[in-house]
């Protein structure tokens, strides 16, 4: 059996990278398509004010939300698949995931960015690649807009020049 494990988050890049692994491998009746959600780990002053099953039914609850459009999607299409959520690094929590379902692909969307960017951004897509040892199929979707691809990469550029300045004084 081919599984496919699809990190969904509600974002256009992740339904374009859906769609692309249902037209490449959906067509296989033995597929079956793992959709998974990471959400985010809580700090550990917010969990002491909160109980471990409230905590999970709102990571539930939100993870349900942002892989609803995937869900419907592939009900639509009458493809095989299941829904789990993880919580963690996004980049590890995908690979445990891939790895504990026996997954043979993970297809990752990811929006087109500029080496500028990704060096000053926590990439799941570049993590995952990093670390995986299961094949790693990146769709990449929509450029960013003209201000993510270079005013967020320059804040982080002249934040990171003034800390340097800072500490060599």
């Amino acid at each position: 059996m081919n599984k496919v494990l699809i990190p969904v988050d509600d974002s256009n890049n992740a339904l374009m990278a859906l769609k692309h692994a249902v037209n490449m491998y959906g067509k296989d009746s033995q597929t079956h398509f793992h959709i998974c959600n990471v959400q985010p780990t809580l700090y550990t002053h917010i969990r002491k004010f909160l109980s471990k099953q409230t905590i999970n039914e709102w990571q539930a609850e939100r993870a349900q939300t942002a892989a609803k459009s995937a869900s419907e999607f592939l009900e639509k299409v009458g493809a095989n698949f299941s829904f789990t959520y993880v919580t963690g690094d996004k980049g590890e929590a995908l690979r445990d995931e891939a790895q504990r379902l026996g997954c043979n692909r993970i297809v990752i969307g990811t929006a087109k960015k500029n080496t500028l960017s990704r060096l000053f951004e926590n990439s799941t897509t570049a993590k995952l690649l990093e670390i995986s040892d299961i094949p790693v199929e990146v769709v990449t979707g929509k450029s960013l807009s003209t201000l993510e691809r270079w005013g967020i990469p320059a804040l982080g550029a002249g934040a990171a020049t003034a800390l340097m300045a800072a500490v060599i004084d």
